[in-house]
C-alpha cells in the first residue's frame, strides 16, 4: 500500500505531461502538411511506466481535449485506446519473459507496430463509415487523394494510406516514448 501512494504522484504527473504533449502533437501536426496524427506521442511511455489504466486515461483525456479544439472526433478515441492496449500487451509480455529488465527499444517498436495495425483497421473502418472513405483532415486527405489518382479506387487508397500513415505515426511515437521512458527512472 505504501508503495502505491509514493507512485501516485509520479503517475499523475506522467499522465498530465503525456496528455499535454499528445494534445500539442495532435493539434499542431494537422496544421502542417505532414500526414501524421501525432496524438499518441507519449501514450506508450505512460503505459510503460504506469500500466493499462493510465494508458487508457491518457488516450481518453488526450482525445477529449482535442475534441474541444475540433482536432479530432470522439469515435477516434477508440483508436487511441487500442494504442494503449496493444502497448500494454506488448510490455506485459516482455516483462514476463525478462522480469526486472527495463523495456528495450524493440518492445516499444513492436508496441508501435501492433498499435499501428489495429489503428489502421479501426480508423479506416471509421473513416469509411463516417466520411465515405474521404477524411476532411487536410494532412491525411492528401495521401488518400494521391493514391486514389494512382489506383482509381477510393477505398483501396483510404486503406493503404491509413496503414502507411499509422505505421509511420505509431513507430515515431513509440520511439519518442522509448527515449522519454529511458530518460526517467521508474519510481
Amino acid at each position: 500500500m505504501k508503495e502505491k501512494t509514493h507512485r501516485l504522484p509520479f503517475a499523475l504527473a506522467a499522465l498530465t505531461v503525456s496528455v499535454c504533449i499528445n494534445c500539442l502533437g495532435g493539434i499542431g501536426i494537422p496544421k502542417t502538411a505532414v500526414p501524421l496524427y501525432m496524438d499518441s506521442i507519449l501514450t506508450f511511455a505512460v503505459t510503460a511506466w504506469c500500466g493499462l489504466g493510465y494508458g487508457i486515461a491518457c488516450a481518453v483525456l488526450s482525445n477529449g481535449i482535442m475534441y474541444l479544439f475540433d482536432a479530432t472526433m470522439i469515435p477516434f478515441v477508440s483508436c487511441h485506446i487500442l494504442t494503449a492496449f496493444f502497448a500494454w500487451l506488448t510490455f506485459r509480455r516482455h516483462q514476463r519473459l525478462f522480469p526486472g529488465e527495463k523495456l528495450p527499444l524493440e518492445a516499444f517498436l513492436w508496441a508501435g507496430l501492433w498499435s499501428a495495425l489495429a489503428n489502421a483497421v479501426l480508423g479506416n473502418i471509421l473513416v469509411d463509415l463516417l466520411f465515405s472513405s474521404q477524411s476532411d483532415r487536410m494532412n491525411t486527405a492528401t495521401p488518400v487523394q494521391g493514391l486514389y489518382i494512382a489506383t482509381g479506387s477510393l477505398m483501396f487508397a483510404t486503406y493503404l494510406s491509413g496503414i502507411l500513415t499509422n505505421l509511420a505515426d505509431k513507430l515515431i511515437s513509440a520511439a519518442i516514448s522509448f527515449f522519454v521512458y529511458r530518460a526517467k527512472k521508474r519510481p
